[in-house]
């Protein structure tokens, strides 16, 4: 049975959804939701066209799913997800260090990480903040997303990162120009290259996109 539909919640409570090939996970992810007082899994699927199917009924505001599964994938199943319920938040469950699928999770619109063997507490927590739009990153999903989110970095030599923390500080180029000894014409030049890099189009955007990051 790749689907279980269990009693109205109480008021209140989360409503989630669990998106899972694996009976065990389904099954004890449900039984755990369902003892706590702040959420509750009103459904839980094997497939994305299932659980899409049971969207009038569930009703879900958070969607828990499963990064790796055989027929349609986890980022796949988040994309069809995202448009026909704009409104769910999608969390990744995982138990696997994997950049690529955790870049292509968060492309596909999901808002966080479940680590599956999270603590019950915290796994709760993580739900409830989900359900608040807010970001949500669990064990070793940190280290995930903080590669996933630089894997676009670009590589800059010596020259170019004394630049650029002279650029993010908020300096003038005349006094970049003083600081590293250039002709201001030649800083130009260099910032010219640097926003090339970082595809963006002035100072102020380079800045902000360099600290997204992870430069300083």
């Amino acid at each position: 049975m790749d689907a279980a539909h269990h009693g109205a919640p109480a008021a209140g409570k989360v409503r989630v959804i669990i998106i899972d090939d694996d009976l065990y996970v389904r099954t004890s992810l449900s039984s755990i939701l369902n003892k706590s007082h702040q959420v509750t899994c009103v459904g839980a699927y094997a497939t994305g066209a299932r659980a899409i199917a049971g969207l009038p009924t569930d009703r879900p505001q958070v969607a828990l799913v499963d990064i790796n599964m055989p027929d349609t994938d986890g980022p796949e199943t988040a994309r069809v997800l995202r448009e026909a319920a704009p409104n769910v938040q999608i969390l990744a469950l995982t138990s696997l260090a994997d950049e690529r699928a955790a870049a292509a999770m968060m492309d596909a619109g999901a808002t966080g990480f479940l680590a599956k063997d999270l603590p019950t507490p915290a796994m709760i927590s993580a739900i409830c903040a989900a359900a608040t739009g807010l970001n949500v990153l669990s064990g070793p999903a940190t280290r995930l997303i903080a590669t996933s989110q630089y894997r676009d970095r670009p590589q800059l030599d010596d020259a170019e990162q004394q630049l650029l923390g002279l650029v993010m500080d908020g300096r003038s180029n005349n006094e970049i120009a003083a600081a590293i000894h250039l002709a201001e014409s030649t800083v130009k030049y260099h910032l010219n290259g640097l926003m090339t890099k970082f595809q963006v189009r002035n100072r102020i955007k380079l800045a902000v996109r360099a600290s997204e990051l992870g430069y300083h």
